[in-house]
């Protein structure tokens, strides 16, 4: 069981990615409008950029992105949500990195290989004690299917 105290400072974390994602697509000019409780919940859609549906996926590094393809309820997890995009902050990088969701979920297709073992690469994880099946990878790993990335600079105002 996760205690309180963890997950408190896993949503502090996710709300400070999401809240810098919202500023960086404000600086360029983006309109920007975060989804209701439902379609975060229901749908893995954080915010709508342009109309389209954004899931942030926060503090991320080029050596551990985890990719859910059923949460610990064992339900659907985030890659067979609704939202057009899913944007990795990669905290290494300083950088927003975006992936067609479907492209995400396509990648997984092929991965059969389960593990108990966190630590491995491109296999099913699942943790003891729970319903989620999750798939650990690199960013070398699906940097081909990255449609864009961006840069930011945590000190960029005074």
């Amino acid at each position: 069981m996760i205690s309180r105290s963890r997950r408190v400072y896993s949503y502090l974390k996710g709300k400070k990615a999401e809240d810098l994602f919202r500023e960086v697509m404000l600086d360029r000019g983006h309109e920007v409008r975060e989804s209701n409780k439902k379609d975060n919940i229901e749908k893995h859609i954080d915010f709508f950029v342009n109309n389209k549906g954004i899931d942030i996926k926060g503090n991320k590094t080029r050596d551990s992105i985890w990719l859910e393809l059923k949460n610990v309820k064992g339900k659907e997890g985030w890659l067979k949500g609704e939202a057009d995009f899913i944007v990795f902050y990669l905290v290494d990088l300083k950088a927003f990195s975006f992936y067609k969701r479907k492209d995400l979920l396509r990648f997984t297709k092929g991965i059969e290989l389960r593990t108990s073992n966190k630590n491995e690469y491109l296999k099913i994880y699942t943790r003891r004690n729970r319903k989620d099946e999750i798939i650990r990878v690199k960013y070398a790993h699906i940097k081909y299917l990255e449609q864009q990335i961006i840069y930011y600079e945590k000190s960029r105002k005074p």
